[in-house]
């Protein structure tokens, strides 16, 4: 992979299962309201539970950042992630009486992309870290900012997509991308293409991980 930006390059690659992201039911239900309360209900139990788990990815990111600047920017990712996301959960999941007993808590799917997730963080590279995020956050902000602009009736639903549109989570998101961009220029061809891999690894775990909250 030469001539082009890293992560323009990554895009390209897998614009396949970019697209089925960016196309997702659950995604095309939010634009059209038509995604049932059941749905996005499950959705939550199952993502409130991997915030907190990104918490834990975000914490090796920092371990293992080059420099102090770096890590500012890394812990302000975790304040985040603490104080704003795990909030809306805690707040969104009392206010729609959601009793997590009754949903889903083992689906493999989740499992897969939440450990797969987390066990590249504990034993892979600071650019392998940045490659998962970089899947998942640059995915989101794009489908949220696109389904931002629709008229979703739901006010929670509404305010999840509204809190990954907006400037904070896009500056997360580009940081995300030129960070990781930086690092690769500094790999050799086999190790971007060992990212590339995990990239796409990371879309088919998001794909799977939205359509398991599909399942009764």
């Amino acid at each position: 992979m030469t001539g082009q930006v890293f992560t323009e390059q990554l895009l390209a690659e897998h614009h396949e299962s970019w697209q089925a992201m960016q196309t997702h039911p659950f995604v095309t239900g939010i634009e059209n309201g038509t995604l049932p309360a059941r749905v996005f209900n499950q959705y939550l139990v199952f993502e409130g539970d991997f915030v907190a788990t990104a918490i834990g990815i975000f914490s090796h990111a920092v371990i293992k950042a080059p420099n102090i600047r770096h890590q500012r920017w890394l812990i302000g990712v975790l304040d985040a992630l603490a104080n704003e996301q795990i909030a809306y959960f805690e707040r969104v999941m009392s206010e729609r009486n959601i009793d997590q007993a009754h949903y889903h808590h083992s689906a493999p799917e989740v499992y897969r992309f939440s450990q797969g997730m987390l066990s590249t963080a504990e034993t892979g590279s600071y650019a392998e870290i940045l490659t998962l995020m970089f899947g998942a956050e640059w995915m989101y902000y794009h489908w949220c900012e696109r389904v931002s602009r629709s008229d979703i009736a739901d006010p929670d639903v509404k305010a999840w997509v509204a809190m990954h549109a907006e400037k904070t989570f896009i500056d997360q998101a580009s940081w995300l991308k030129a960070e990781l961009d930086r690092c690769a220029a500094q790999l050799t061809a086999a190790e971007r293409q060992r990212l590339s891999v995990l990239y796409g690894q990371v879309l088919q775990w998001e794909i799977d991980f939205h359509s398991a909250a599909f399942i009764e």
